[in-house]
């Protein structure tokens, strides 16, 4: 038995039924916590090396210098900006990305840096299918914007290195430092941070230059 009483369903009110529960679907989806994670993309910053080397020997015997990718912790290595605050804090900055990891980028700034020094010593990364006098191996220890434990305050760029110079191919270590660059932010803020970035990596490179050409030249096997 059938109610008279009951109200007909057509196939036009399924359809606009379906389409009215789609369109709160979408809504729904628009405002969902993924949806709104996919803002805008993080600016891309790249270093570039310094195009002149002051200091550097540009005299002596010819010899091939092979870098090696620096090594660094799983935090370092990454492409993403990082900051410390206090003594073990760790974290990134936001909407601020390099366009490689810290250590790829490194590696190309390195080469880069030596090969605008013009001198006597050929460099390339040690992926190039090259014959060396010598390998340049580096551990990345820090490289981050350090801010003040407590309160506000522009921070100071930390870059901390330790290198070795290698003979090839006996791999005998004939000389090593550890460079410490501390280099501070005019103030805080995205752009002045990674400008005090490339200062402080334009400082780093410079010393390593001038110390490996140095280091490798008076140590040079006879031939």
């Amino acid at each position: 038995m059938t109610d008279a009483t009951a109200p007909k369903i057509t196939r036009r009110a399924v359809l606009r039924t379906g389409m009215l529960a789609a369109t709160a679907a979408l809504a729904l989806s628009a405002c969902s916590p993924g949806s709104l994670l996919l803002g805008d993309p993080p600016q891309l910053y790249r270093l570039t090396a310094p195009e002149q080397i002051p200091g550097v020997a540009t005299g002596g015997p010819d010899w091939q210098l092979s870098v090696e990718r620096p090594t660094a912790s799983a935090a370092l290595d990454t492409s993403r900006v990082v900051l410390q605050r206090g003594r073990s804090e760790i974290g990134y900055f936001a909407k601020a990305n390099w366009t490689d990891r810290t250590t790829g980028m490194m590696q190309s700034l390195m080469v880069d840096a030596f090969l605008n020094a013009r001198s006597h010593v050929s460099v390339a990364p040690a992926s190039v299918g090259l014959r060396p006098d010598f390998t340049l191996q580096s551990e990345l220890l820090n490289y981050q914007a350090q801010y003040p434990a407590e309160g506000a305050g522009a921070p100071v760029i930390r870059l901390e290195v330790n290198t070795r110079l290698v003979t090839m191919p006996d791999r005998r270590i004939v000389a090593q430092k550890r460079f410490e660059i501390r280099q501070p932010a005019v103030t805080d803020g995205v752009q002045p941070v990674i400008n005090a970035f490339d200062a402080a990596t334009d400082r780093f490179l410079q010393e390593l230059v001038v110390w490996a050409i140095d280091a490798g030249t008076a140590t040079l096997p006879p031939r």
